[in-house]
């Protein structure tokens, strides 16, 4: 009996030994770290603090529904019903990179993403950038778009001022009219008169806009194909973008400059993500159910 027992304990703890590594925490190398952009702070021990802070904030949001480590909650923004799950993560149990590779798998599933901190908070409708933007306003964080594809970018030409940009713009398809607004400056093309930019309201049909760097670039780029209402024609390369109303007239511009053109499709959709193991600890609800609600609520 004692022969027999002592080989079977030795295969019990190797099966335990094995089973234990399989829930090990991944590795720093197997993360996706938080982006560079996120703020350290704020912080929150709880997604109500998190409420609170988007009242002080000046959006009141009222709890729908809780879960482990987080909750849902509901605002009006523009006169529009928007609902926000936010998720907390304790930061003595889930360092920055695993809080920045749970964002990830939201993002690579076709979400936009607000963040800051050991928080997030995915908004919906999730295909109305504006309302990302003005929760990540009231809180201090930052509008992460879904990591869509990009194609090849050309690093030049590279422009030292937006009105460079407009002068080079206005020698390929036209730039006149010129109005600066919130960091951007629009103009009216060739393509204008004919066939007028029905968004704008003002006849203007290209607006152009340099990026800082490189990955502020593409993120910017991400948000314009996130949004589901309005179609955007994308041209861009080294530094800066340009969006036209007018697809040809984006192709022209894009020959001219060097540039390259950004495909535009609406409603991309979404996928849960529960990739990550900080998803799985939380229990995070799947978005397509909640964007049901969100729909249904509004």
């Amino acid at each position: 009996m004692n022969r027999t027992a002592r080989p079977l304990l030795v295969c019990l703890l190797a099966v335990l030994l094995t089973a234990c590594d399989a829930f090990d925490a991944p590795s720093s190398e197997q993360l996706t770290p938080m982006p560079d952009n996120v703020p350290e702070t704020p912080q929150y021990r709880t997604a109500d603090d998190v409420v609170t802070a988007l009242k002080q904030g000046g959006v009141d949001c009222a709890v729908l529904r809780r879960r482990a480590g987080g909750l849902d909650c509901r605002a009006r923004i523009d006169g529009a019903w928007v609902e926000n799950e936010i998720q907390v993560l304790d930061p003595e149990e889930f360092s920055r990179n695993e809080v920045g590779d749970s964002i990830a798998s939201w993002r690579t599933s076709g979400n936009t993403v607000v963040a800051a901190g050991n928080w997030f908070i995915r908004v919906l409708p999730n295909g109305t950038p504006a309302y990302s933007e003005e929760i990540a306003e009231a809180v201090d964080a930052v509008v992460l778009p879904p990591l869509y594809h990009l194609p090849s970018i050309p690093k030049t030409p590279r422009y030292e001022s937006v009105d460079a940009l407009a002068d080079a713009l206005d020698e390929s398809v036209g730039c006149t009219r010129r109005k600066k607004s919130s960091g951007e400056l629009s103009c009216s093309t060739k393509a204008a008169e004919t066939r007028p930019c029905g968004a704008s309201g003002d006849g203007r049909d290209a607006g152009l806009r340099l990026h800082a760097s490189a990955a502020a670039r593409d993120d910017y780029l991400r948000l314009l194909l996130s949004d589901d209402h309005a179609p955007h024609h994308l041209v861009t390369a080294g530094n800066w973008t340009i969006q036209f109303c007018d697809t040809a007239i984006g192709q022209e511009a894009a020959r001219r400059l060097g540039g390259v053109v950004v495909e535009h499709t609406a409603g991309a959709g979404t996928q849960s993500p529960m990739s990550s193991r900080a998803d799985r600890a939380a229990a995070v609800n799947s978005p397509t159910r909640s964007e049901s609600r969100a729909t249904s609520t509004a």
